[in-house]
C-alpha cells in the first residue's frame, strides 16, 4: 500500500507521580496527563483498535515513517500539545515518488499512471496500490473500448464516481467525449486541472450527485470546443458568435449522448450504488457498463438488477490488491441485449 490511515482514540487520563517516592504519596502531587497507548486499526469485529507498529501491506518508507509519527503523537499528548486532546483522530500517511511520506491530508500530492500525471490532495481517494493500478486501468480501458457485437465503435463515456479523473482522462484518447461525475468539488477541481497538466481537451468534469446525471441540465462543455470559441483575438459581434457556438455543437447534454455508442463506468464507494442512480441508470441504457467494485458484495447485489434490466455479463476481472486480506478490487463489464 502507498496510504495507511490509522487511528487512536480519545487520549486517556493518567495519574502520574511528579516524583518516585517510596512511600504513599498525598494526591495533590499526582499529575494527571493525556496518554495514546494504542495507534492503529480497527478489528474486523470489534469497535476497539488494533496497536499497528509496524503495517505488513505498506511501503518500507511508510513504516520508517509511521515508527516516527507514533512517537511524536505519543509525546504531544503527554506534554498536552495535541490540537484536540479529548477527541481520537485519522491519521495520514501517504508515500509519494516525489515527496517522500506525506502526512497533512491538504498537501497536494503527485501519482504517475502510465503515461499521465495526476495531482490531488494526500488525503482524497486514489487508489493506493500502485503496482497493481496500470494493470487495473488497462482492463478497465479495454473493457470500455471493445467492439460490441453491433460493430459501432464507442463514442462517448461517462464517468461516474470519477474522483480526480482517474478512468475518464486514461480512456479520453479512445472517445470523441467524456465526462467525470463527481459529488466532491475539491475533486472535480482536480480532475479539471489534471485534464489541463496532461493536455486532454476531450473531457469535461461536473460537480454533480451521480443519482441525478442522467437527467441533468448542466452543460457539457469541452475545453477543445472553449479553445475554438476563443481561437482569435478580434471580437465579432454576438450574433456571429451564437453561429459559431451553433456550429461547434458546444452546449451538450449527458441525456443526449447517444445510448448505442455510450459506455458508462462505475466505480461507486463500498456501499455500491443507491437504488436511485441504479433507477437513472436503467431508464439512459448506454449500450455498455463497466463496473469497478471495492465490494464484491454490493457489485454482486447491483448487477442482478443490471442483468434484469436487459444486460448481459460479458466478464469478471478480481483483483487481488492486498494479499492476504480480505479486500479485493473487482471488474464486472455488461453488455445491453440488442433485440
Amino acid at each position: 500500500r502507498s496510504k495507511i490511515t490509522p487511528h487512536y482514540d480519545k487520549p486517556l487520563k493518567i495519574d502520574v507521580p511528579q516524583s518516585e517516592p517510596t512511600v504513599p504519596i498525598p494526591m495533590e502531587n499526582v499529575e494527571k496527563i493525556r496518554a495514546i497507548t494504542v495507534i492503529g486499526f480497527k478489528q474486523k469485529t470489534k469497535r476497539s483498535i488494533l496497536d499497528v507498529p509496524y503495517c505488513h501491506i505498506a511501503t518500507e518508507a511508510i513504516n520508517e515513517k509511521l515508527t516516527q509519527v507514533r512517537t511524536d503523537k505519543m509525546a504531544e499528548a503527554a506534554e498536552g500539545r495535541l490540537a484536540r486532546p479529548n477527541k481520537g483522530a485519522t491519521l495520514l500517511l501517504r508515500d509519494t515518488a516525489e515527496q517522500g511520506v506525506v502526512t497533512d491530508h491538504n498537501l497536494y500530492v503527485t501519482a504517475k499512471v502510465k503515461d499521465l500525471t495526476f495531482r490531488f490532495l494526500a488525503g482524497n481517494f486514489f487508489q493506493n496500490n500502485p503496482f497493481m493500478l496500470p494493470i487495473m486501468v488497462d482492463k478497465v480501458v479495454h473493457a470500455a473500448t471493445i467492439m460490441p457485437s453491433s460493430n459501432r465503435k464507442m463514442t462517448h463515456l461517462i464517468d461516474c464516481y470519477c474522483g480526480s479523473g482517474l478512468f475518464c482522462l486514461t480512456a479520453a484518447q479512445h472517445f470523441e467525449t467524456c465526462v467525470g461525475i463527481e459529488i466532491n468539488n475539491k475533486a472535480i477541481d482536480e480532475a479539471t486541472a489534471n485534464a489541463q497538466l496532461n493536455g486532454i481537451e476531450n473531457c469535461a468534469f461536473i460537480a454533480a450527485s451521480a443519482e441525478a446525471i442522467f437527467e441533468s441540465n448542466a452543460d457539457v462543455r469541452l475545453p477543445s470546443q472553449d479553445k475554438e470559441m476563443n481561437g482569435g483575438d478580434d471580437d465579432d459581434d454576438d450574433d456571429d458568435n451564437n453561429d459559431q457556438e451553433g456550429e461547434l455543437g458546444m452546449v451538450q447534454k449527458v441525456r443526449d449522448f447517444p445510448r448505442g455508442e455510450t459506455v458508462v463506468v462505475l466505480d461507486p464507494p463500498r456501499k455500491g450504488c443507491s437504488e436511485e442512480f441504479l433507477e437513472q441508470l436503467y431508464a439512459f441504457g448506454p449500450q455498455r457498463i463497466v463496473y469497478m467494485s471495492c465490494d464484491p458484495a454490493t457489485q454482486a447485489r447491483d448487477s442482478r438488477g443490471i442483468v434484469n434490466h436487459g444486460y448481459e455479463v460479458v466478464s469478471v476481472q478480481p483483483f487481488d490488491l492486498f494479499p492476504q486480506t480480505r479486500h479485493i478490487e473487482c471488474l464486472m463489464v455488461f453488455e445491453k441485449i440488442n433485440e
